[in-house]
This record gives structure tokens, sequence and C-alpha cells, in this order.
């Protein structure tokens, strides 16, 4: 569940490029797939064969390719700042064509372009979230929906210890293994750092109506969020 959105990390993302499908995984246990296509599928009835889509903070396209059934290949766009993340996605997603280097911050789209806009497991990494929302709302058509994968600080409570010790111990090593300690140190620390659920749905608010928001683990170290463009 890594992501390259702030700056100072796009190279050490970079250097993991290769692997960040394969971390994806190893993370969450292989469940970010299905968490992703109930992602796809909540808002894949809003759309038909006219609309444009968005992934932002795409990485190697995974959620991307995810809206091809309802959606023509040459109206879905990945928009990340990495390049080498993206370079991967082109070899396994062949059928997207739109690849945008973009920060989540600055999105070079016109305005009321998109019908749908997702960002799964990259909102902790904006540089500046409220900036970002705003970007997003603009790109956006009325009515158009802004979906949420996000991973939120684990609670300090006994249940949690087994998270508590992946997250210190798992994750270090998993890094120390391949030889890329440093970005996987920043998706311990990011997560630790972040926001919880009820904050992000706050800081939504001033552009979207939130209309879904689910736990998908834990009461909330995982949270599915969708809303809706005034």
């Amino acid at each position: 569940m890594l992501s390259a959105t702030n700056k100072s990390m796009v190279q050490p993302f970079g250097d993991i490029a290769e692997k960040y499908d394969l971390l994806n995984d190893f993370m969450s246990l292989g469940l970010h797939r299905a968490w992703k296509r109930t992602l796809v599928e909540l808002l894949s009835s809003s759309l038909n064969q006219t609309h444009q889509v968005l992934d932002l903070a795409t990485g190697t396209g995974d959620v991307a390719s995810l809206f091809l059934n309802p959606v023509p290949a040459n109206q879905i766009y990945g928009a990340d700042p990495c390049q080498a993340m993206m370079d991967q996605g082109k070899k396994r997603f062949s059928k997207l064509t739109h690849w945008v280097r973009a920060d989540a911050e600055s999105l070079p789209f016109k305005d009321n372009f998109f019908k749908v806009v997702t960002c799964t497991f990259g909102v902790r990494n904006f540089h500046d979230r409220s900036l970002a929302f705003r970007e997003v709302a603009r790109v956006l058509e009325v009515g158009g929906r802004f979906g949420v994968l996000e991973i939120h600080p684990i609670p300090r409570k006994w249940r949690y210890l087994p998270f508590h010790f992946f997250w210190k111990v798992g994750i270090p090593l998993w890094g120390r293994l391949f030889k890329r300690l440093k970005a996987y140190e920043y998706l311990r620390d990011s997560a630790a750092q972040f926001i919880s659920p009820e904050v992000m749905v706050e800081e939504l608010r001033p552009f979207f109506d939130v209309e879904y928001k689910k736990a998908l683990v834990g009461g909330g170290l995982v949270t599915l969020i969708i809303a809706k463009k005034r």
C-alpha cells in the first residue's frame, strides 16, 4: 500500500517499483485486491462509455485497469509523480494509454473533466491535503465521485498488538531483505502519523458530500470512502 505522492520519496519508491505489487500483497495478505475491486464496483454504477476516469497516485495502475470494463481504455487516466512506478504499469497494463506524471496538488487537467477520481493508499502522502482535495474537486464534474482507500494509525489497544508487531518488526525486516529500508520505513511512519478516518471525512467536507464510509479492517485501520462533488 505504497504511494509515491510525496516528492521527497519519489526516488526511493522508484527503487522498489519492480517489487511494488508484491509488497502490497505482502502488506495486506492479498486483501488489497478485494478492497480495490469493491471500490471500483461501487463507483462503476455511475459510469458509462462516455465518461472519463482518473486514478490518482496510480502507482503501477492496478486500480485504473479495473475500470476497463465500464469505460474505454482511452478514457482512463493514471497520474503519479513517480515515473518508474508508471513504467512498470505500462508493462503490466498495455491497454492503458494515458499515464501522466503529476502531483495531486497540481493536476494538468481541465475543470469538470472526470466523472470519477480514485486514490488508493495515497492520500496520506499528499504534501497538502486541502490543496489536493480542492484540485480533485476542480477536475471532477458536478455530481462526480471521489473514491478513497486509506490506511490509518493503529489504535493503542491490546487487541491490536499483532498489527503493531508487524508494523515495527515485519516491515523493516522486509525492507532490509530488499535493501530498500528507507522506503519501507516511510510506509510505516506515514501510516502511523496519518489522521483518523473521522478527521479525513471532515477535511473532505468543504469540497464534497461524503456518501459512503466503511471500515474494512480492525474498526478503521483501512477505510473506504466515497464522496460526491457538490
